[in-house]
């Protein structure tokens, strides 16, 4: 489902925000290890153990090691034994080669040359990586938990062979892999920095689904995105865009070999990230439940991504008619809600059965609910959670199509009205957020919050709905790694600010345009808790305060309002230059609402000392910059060409005040 049902998409009533902010990170001593802090060394109250950077998704457990770095700039041996993961292999290469080192590697090392340095990888039951853990961490209890549990790694530095070495060690090949990404973040001027991580996600399903109405992804993004979740250790993607017709109005066709060939690089980039690319085939609009033929279709389009690698799929029946529709339906099930149930459970029921057997590998089948939203009972949710094979998943939104807050309590109790008091059903949260296909004239930069942080304890797992830029859906999709791995430790702001950070890249001017365009776009829905451009606000209310009071204070204003007129320059250099690209038209409004700002301080200024005709000059300006900051410049897939809107209109409001400040004379 999306925010915006087909038949209603371009007219959905922005709705009410989330009701409140996760809860603040709080350092605790576990076992001798310290939780880590999500803060930043300058960042206020932050906690983060001494010497080690800032690791995101914030580890179960981690403390700075008491030797040395490990020093990848000379010869370092990468220890792998044969069938190493192979991804997980190549990023460390990759790894030592950027920090200037010469990549070696072997699957063992017996008398290392002087100087050198080891980088060893391991799965439980790998011998020479499980010693040196064991002997690095005394195979402390957060050590054993983390290889106990399904993508767990630990990492632990020191030299055990005479050699500065890191050691990384996960559960399976997917702890592996995340194991990297750890290393990845403890690497600081060419070295690795002395660590010990023991660390799980506390999620099973943690990522993505691009299921928005509006223009689908290009595969480019598609990819790109995927690399990005692989880094922040997610580990889904679900295709599911509602305008890609070979997934709902023409879901019975197959693909052609160009388009086989765009899904197969998709589903291998997914798989190098250790990434479930996951098939959502959405018959609903046209399904018969009762009808043979479409069961065969379904079970071959099943098959036909099976046969790429797809070995986890969605059949989503969400946004489609309420009630029994085919007469052979009506006939064989009755018409109703419940019977609606029922013949979607006998139709979910037997593509399972058919399309699973004598399959390996294949994560359990998912489903989206045509009533996917609520946690009360209904006789549509009684009936499917009675029929529906308790091993099918249900997708669930919440409360709402778009939920102001997701709570332990609310989930468990759909848990119940989709599954049986005996046997709760098992949920993923499809959340709708970033998503804006109802709102596509804004941005949605705000940090997620409003979902209780021990939610892991009653689903499944968590995916975020993105937008349709892509690449301004990455703040977002850091928050929704940061949450799913570890909910109790995740703090919004400060993973946001990590995540706008890690985007723009080292250049300080870069960072501070970063957060100035994210500050215009907070506005999710219109509450206090994501108040509208809070520092621009912040800046303004501080400068009518001091003009009311016949000392006007222009400063932070003005630098605001230049920094604004140059985001068009600034953001191209970002780290992530997709950013920009889906950013253009919002920042040429930002620019031009800058240049307005700054005629109309100077115009206010000219009112001050009585100079008419800079008044009418800085009026021209004004009057101009809201003419063009108005025009029409972000393209739709369905509602023409919109205008973007920033700040919720406070820049609109201020120039607006202003030119009722200096009327003409």
């Amino acid at each position: 489902m999306s925010a915006a049902p087909a038949r209603a998409r371009g007219k959905r009533r922005r709705r009410a925000m989330l009701l409140s902010a996760a809860g603040i990170l709080v350092a605790a001593l576990v076992a001798g290890w310290i939780v880590v802090s999500r803060d930043r060394p300058d960042a206020p109250g932050g906690s983060r153990p001494t010497g080690l950077p800032a690791i995101f998704p914030v580890p179960q457990h981690a403390s700075a090691g008491s030797g040395n770095p490990v020093s990848l700039k000379g010869r370092v041996y990468i220890v792998a034994p044969a069938g190493t993961d192979q991804p997980s292999l190549a990023a460390v290469q990759d790894l030592v080669a950027s920090a200037g080192g010469t990549p070696e590697v072997r699957a063992t090392l017996d008398n290392p040359a002087e100087g050198s340095s080891a980088v060893y990888l391991g799965t439980v039951g790998t011998t020479a990586a499980g010693q040196l853990l064991s002997e690095l961490t005394g195979n402390d209890d957060g050590t054993r938990e983390a290889l106990g549990r399904a993508e767990g790694y630990a990492v632990a530095t020191g030299a055990p062979n005479g050699i500065p070495t890191a050691v990384l060690t996960g559960h399976d090949t997917d702890g592996l892999f995340h194991a990297v990404q750890t290393l990845r973040q403890l690497l600081k001027d060419g070295s690795v920095t002395a660590a010990r991580v023991s660390d799980w996600p506390l999620m099973q399903t943690r990522g993505v689904i691009e299921g928005f109405y509006g223009t689908p992804w290009s595969h480019q993004a598609r990819l790109d995105v995927l690399d990005f979740a692989g880094r922040q250790k997610m580990n889904t993607y679900i295709y599911s865009p509602k305008d890609d017709p070979l997934l709902r109005d023409k879901w019975r066709a197959l693909y052609s070999a160009q388009e086989l060939t765009d899904l197969q690089e998709l589903i291998d980039t997914a798989t190098a990230n250790h990434i479930r690319f996951t098939y959502a085939l959405s018959p609903g609009i046209d399904v018969c439940y009762s009808r043979d033929s479409d069961l065969d279709d379904a079970v071959t389009k099943l098959e036909s991504l099976y046969s790429l690698g797809v070995r986890s799929f969605v059949i989503p029946l969400d946004d489609i008619a309420t009630k029994v529709q085919c007469a052979e339906d009506i006939k064989e099930f009755g018409s109703g809600q419940a019977n609606l149930a029922k013949a979607q459970a006998s139709f979910l029921n037997e593509l399972n059965q058919r399309f699973s057997a004598g399959k390996d590998g294949l994560q359990p089948l998912e489903t989206v609910p045509t009533f996917y939203t609520g946690s009360g009972s209904s006789p549509y949710k009684k009936e499917l959670g009675r029929a529906l094979d308790p091993s099918i998943v249900v997708q669930w939104t919440g409360e709402d199509v778009v939920s102001h807050r997701i709570t332990v309590d609310s989930a468990e109790t759909a848990r119940r009205s989709y599954g049986t008091q005996g046997t709760p059903r098992d949920l993923v949260i499809w959340d709708n957020y970033p998503v804006n296909d109802f709102s596509q004239d804004h941005l949605f930069l705000a940090p997620l919050i409003g979902r209780d942080t021990d939610l892991h304890r009653a689903v499944r797992g968590i995916v975020t709905n993105a937008m349709i830029e892509p690449y301004l859906s990455l703040p977002a999709i850091f928050n929704y790694a940061d949450f799913s791995w570890n909910g109790p430790s995740y703090n919004p702001q400060l993973s946001m600010d990590e995540a706008l950070l890690r985007l723009a890249g080292p250049d300080k001017d870069v960072q501070a345009a970063v957060k100035a365009f994210a500050d215009l776009n907070q506005d999710w829905q219109d509450d206090e808790l994501t108040p509208s451009a809070p520092a621009l606000r912040r800046d303004m209310d501080r400068f009518w305060t001091g003009y009311d009071a016949g000392k006007p204070t222009s400063g932070d204003l003005l630098a605001r309002a230049k920094l604004l007129q140059r985001l068009p320059e600034l953001l191209p250099k970002m780290a992530v230059p997709g950013f920009a690209s889906d950013a253009e038209h919002w920042a040429a409004a930002a620019a031009e609402y800058g240049r307005g700002v700054e005629a109309a301080l100077a115009m206010l200024d000219a009112a001050k000392r009585g100079d008419a005709e800079a008044v009418q000059a800085g009026r021209n300006q004004v009057q101009g910059a809201l003419t063009a900051a108005a025009a029409k410049t972000q393209p739709t897939l369905d509602l023409g060409v919109v205008t973007p809107v920033l700040g919720d209109s406070e820049l609109k409001s201020f120039l607006e005040r202003a030119l009722q400040a200096a009327p003409p004379n």
